[in-house]
């Protein structure tokens, strides 16, 4: 019976190393949710850089214990699903966390403002405006910024009127959104009242594009 060359015990142990970590770090990230990688989040991607970084060393080095890579890893996912957690508890902490959408662009105009306090430039907008094949600022109505850098784009045959938003997320108000469609509490209250609901038992409240409220109550859907 041929027996098996250390060199080739070596290559089986990194070959097995690769395998387990492959499958926890396809675990952990499936764990994350079902986000593609350009819209995560920046501490989400952070996140997910310093996985890969933790995995690599235990994955080649055979002097480091695959334990060493597979314990940060899943201390990590541990953090991730707090931070989560926190961060989903607030609108005010979100936005902090996560930032607002941004509007870049209002009736074919160019805010250039809010484009350099982005740091976002002209080459920038014009490639976003491309991919959708938009190819003029002016055939743009609404352009907004999201939190994960990418562009929606709202074109003037999409919508005649006015914007679509969320002025209630969650039971809370969406002041960002609210700025943009230049309303304050009272505004919404006011709504709240004519329809006889109260804010904490709104799930997802939005001015629609005919500047009507449109809204759904938490739990109002059963699974």
């Amino acid at each position: 019976m041929q027996k098996i060359k250390l060199g080739d015990k070596l290559m089986l142990i990194v070959f097995f190393r690769a395998l387990i970590l492959y499958a926890v770090i396809f675990i952990v990230i499936r764990l994350m949710g079902k986000k593609e990688l350009s819209k995560v989040q920046p501490f989400e991607l952070s996140i997910i850089i310093l996985i890969s970084d933790l995995a690599s060393a235990p994955m080649s080095s055979r002097g480091i214990s695959i334990f060493d890579g597979i314990v940060p890893i899943i201390t990590l996912l541990i953090a991730y699903m707090l931070f989560t957690i926190i961060t989903h508890s607030s609108n005010k902490i979100e936005d902090a966390v996560c930032g607002t959408m941004t509007l870049i662009i209002k009736d074919g105009k160019i805010l250039e403002k809010e484009l350099k306090e982005q740091k976002y430039t002209m080459s920038d907008l014009m490639v976003q405006l491309r991919e959708k094949n938009v190819f003029k600022v002016q055939d743009v109505k609404y352009g907004m910024l999201e939190t994960n850098g990418s562009l929606t784009v709202i074109t003037y045959k999409d919508c005649d009127n006015s914007l679509p938003l969320n002025i209630i997320e969650d039971g809370e108000y969406s002041k960002s959104n609210m700025e943009i469609l230049n309303m304050d509490e009272k505004d919404v209250n006011k709504i709240l009242k004519k329809e006889k609901i109260k804010l904490e038992n709104v799930l997802i409240g939005t001015i629609d594009e005919e500047s009507k409220f449109i809204y759904q109550l938490k739990d109002e859907v059963k699974a």
